[in-house]
């Protein structure tokens, strides 16, 4: 009786697993989006000039002056403005007039002009190409005062491979105040897409 007992209670049980499944069944269907892939882009901007300073005056006289040339180029993916800021120290620095001037360069050598040649735009009423004329002392120093490449009133959207050339003046002034005193300077460019 036990066996009989036995195999009732195994197709009851197996009775109860199909008509449990069945009590759960319903239609079904799928589809999929395979193979998605994100990556985002970039913001890039380089110089010619290996790590070495632009400018300098040495045991300078009233009237001194020197002039460098750097090439920025832009390799970034994503459209972008630019802007020129910089950090500048020391007492001098009121009396160092500075001349930024933004052009093409057709033969780019680190610190030589021989190639350069300035914008045909006026952008700030002080000659073609000039985006910068004043006192060192008062050159923007964050990208939110940046001097916004070439102007705020028509800034240029910096595309891939594109390139500027910028000539920079500095000369100390005819002032007596000057003597004995020094300053320091480096200078940013900063690309931010929008």
């Amino acid at each position: 009786m036990p066996r009989k007992l036995l195999l009732t209670m195994l197709v009851l049980g197996c009775f109860a697993v199909v008509s449990g499944a069945a009590t759960y069944s319903a239609f079904s269907s799928q589809t999929s989006s395979s193979g998605n892939s994100f990556s985002a882009g970039t913001v890039q901007l380089t110089d010619n000039d290996a790590g070495t300073a632009m400018l300098s005056l040495s045991n300078a006289q009233p009237a001194a002056s020197d002039t460098s040339c750097i090439l920025i180029t832009y390799s970034g993916s994503l459209d972008s403005t630019v802007r020129l800021y910089g950090t500048v120290a020391g007492s001098l620095a009121s009396y160092v007039t500075l001349t930024v001037t933004r052009g093409t360069d057709a033969s780019p050598t680190f610190d030589s002009c021989a190639s350069f040649s300035a914008d045909g735009t006026n952008y700030i009423g002080a000659g073609n190409g000039v985006i910068y004329q004043g006192n060192l002392s008062a050159f923007p120093t964050s990208y939110a005062a940046g001097l916004v490449d070439p102007t705020a009133g028509s800034p240029e959207s910096w595309t891939t491979s594109e390139t500027h050339a910028y000539r920079f003046v500095v000369t100390l002034q005819n002032d007596n105040a000057a003597q004995g005193q020094s300053a320091s300077a480096s200078f940013t460019w900063e690309a931010r897409n929008s």
